[in-house]
């Protein structure tokens, strides 16, 4: 048996309508549950933020352009593994 990994990124709304609607424990726990479904199990999560300049730069025009109801928002990166035969 061997362990397969994969990377998944969650990413969450930005804005006025983000911080309404967006929930991050409900969020991660939905992505864990369908892949747990899918045989896959959670092993390590971290905070994803943009680290690239002009990704940050067209998310705050995005936001402004909005009238900062909405742009797209940091996340999360979770790291899954299971068990494959080989």
């Amino acid at each position: 048996m061997a362990k397969v990994n994969k990377v998944v990124r969650l990413a969450l709304s930005g804005g006025i309508i983000g911080l309404i609607a967006t929930n991050p424990r409900r969020a991660l726990d939905n992505v864990i549950d369908k892949e747990n479904q899918d045989g896959w199990n959670a092993i390590h999560f971290a905070p994803h933020t943009d680290t690239n300049l002009l990704a940050s730069i067209l998310r705050i025009v995005v936001l402004v352009l909005t009238l900062f109801l909405w742009t797209w928002g940091a996340g999360y990166l979770i790291l899954f593994e299971r068990e494959t035969a080989r």
